[in-house]
């Protein structure tokens, strides 16, 4: 029956996910009454709680969600079943939890791998990867996403694949990189919509109004995600996901001057992050706040206070947007000098990230200010690399000591060419060399 639910899940099936859950705690209430022992071991006593807890999530209940899924983790520290973990992991992630959720991904697939499920590898590391961007720690995302993609394709498992392909699509879009997050997309409509997955459809809606964002573009982007509400999938609502890409809807619809629609989403959203444990989550409802606050001195106390859990969380790359959007409003206050410090933070996190679009903006901001910007040393767009190569950046150098050409790259990476290059060129500037061959020559 969980894996039923799980199957619901993933095709977007909410109505058939609650009648699961009606039948689980119906059938745990009947045994009770015979007196039956199965309620009382820890896995049936998990799975009827982890449907409990998601439903009463999905209808607003988050107290009672919160106290159901922290028994599910409870739980699930005392079995080494990997499907337990898993279902442990997912609860961590709905409550905000990033390091437990983390954790207990890590434990199913070690579980799964020491017990010869490898079938269930793939399905740990999306949570893996979910656990990690909720932290804004989009390489180690990224890494887990490709790492579950050949995982789930080489065990014959298309939607888990189209899944991690989805959630590839989410890291470049929250990092601004549209051309990618298109790619990563365009390679999945087929699959999504003739095979009836609507977590992927969902993921792919708030990825495309992700990237939309980042390239100023908030039309675009509430057009997106107000059709999530009503996924090309069946027509279902994606509850989950639409709860999770609510702050995007928010800074979408107040750009676009649709405060009372945005007002709303918030209120349910903010009920939700202050239910759990993640201080991103929490910064990103305070942000919420500031952009719709009309008292300018209010706007800049919800804007500080989601600073500071941004910083308590190590959402380094949220802090940055949130310190761009408060400088943007405080340059329109007429308070350039404040507005050019929190820009200049933000334009190094940005740099620092790879972040093309969202620097480009804030180095716009800046030149508003009447700040003078230097011009990007490595190209148009580029910007120079972090003190040590990337996950992803590591394994474009493998393969051109292997001998592929940045089409291929291209092709395994599921990324641009353009993007290839891009890696490449600051690969080439961190480590010194001037060609491929130097570049190999060096990891050999």
């Amino acid at each position: 029956m969980m894996l039923a639910g799980e199957a619901a899940f993933v095709a977007g099936d909410f109505a058939g996910y609650f009648a699961l859950a009606r039948r689980a705690a119906s059938l745990r209430r009947g045994a009770a009454r015979r007196g039956a022992g199965p309620e009382t071991t820890p896995a049936t006593c998990l799975v009827v709680d982890h449907f409990a807890g998601m439903t009463a999530t999905f209808e607003g209940r988050y107290r009672e969600a919160g106290r159901l899924l922290r028994r599910v983790m409870r739980l699930a520290e005392g079995t080494s079943d990997p499907y337990c973990a898993l279902w442990a992991g997912q609860a961590a992630y709905t409550l905000g939890d990033a390091a437990r959720a983390r954790a207990f991904a890590v434990a199913a697939a070690e579980s799964a791998r020491g017990s010869g499920a490898l079938s269930l590898v793939p399905a740990a590391l999306v949570y893996q990867a979910l656990a990690a961007l909720l932290t804004d720690r989009c390489a180690t995302a990224e890494e887990a996403a490709l790492e579950g993609l050949r995982l789930a394709r080489r065990t014959g498992q298309r939607n888990l694949a189209v899944d991690h392909l989805a959630v590839l699509a989410l890291v470049s879009a929250l990092q601004g990189n549209g051309e990618d997050a298109a790619a990563r997309l365009r390679s999945i409509t087929h699959q999504v919509s003739t095979w009836g997955l609507g977590r992927p459809a969902a993921f792919g809606r708030w990825a495309s109004a992700c990237a939309d964002l980042a390239a100023n573009r908030p039309a675009d982007a509430l057009t997106q995600l107000t059709g999530m509400a009503h996924t090309a999938v069946g027509n279902q609502t994606n509850l989950a996901i639409r709860q999770l890409a609510t702050p995007h809807f928010v800074e979408a619809a107040v750009r676009c001057d649709r405060r009372a629609k945005a007002a709303e989403a918030l209120r349910s959203y903010h009920g939700w992050a202050a239910s759990g444990t993640s201080a991103a989550r929490l910064a990103l409802a305070y942000r919420c706040h500031a952009l719709l606050e009309a008292d300018e001195a209010a706007a800049d106390e919800q804007f500080r206070h989601a600073a500071q859990l941004h910083q308590r969380d190590g959402a380094i790359l949220e802090l940055a947007k949130t310190e761009l959007f408060q400088a943007h409003r405080l340059r329109r206050a007429r308070k350039p000098r404040p507005a050019r410090e929190l820009l200049r933070e933000a334009l190094q996190i940005f740099q620092q990230f790879g972040a093309v679009s969202w620097a480009r903006r804030a180095t716009e901001e800046l030149r508003a200010t009447g700040a003078r910007v230097p011009a990007p040393t490595l190209g148009e767009g580029a910007f120079a690399p972090v003190a040590e190569l990337t996950p992803q950046q590591t394994r474009i150098c493998e393969l051109v000591t292997q001998g592929a050409t940045n089409q291929e790259i291209a092709e395994v990476l599921m990324v641009s060419v353009r993007t290839v290059e891009y890696h490449l060129r600051n690969v080439f500037t961190r480590l010194g060399v001037r060609s491929r061959v130097e570049l190999a020559a060096h990891f050999r």
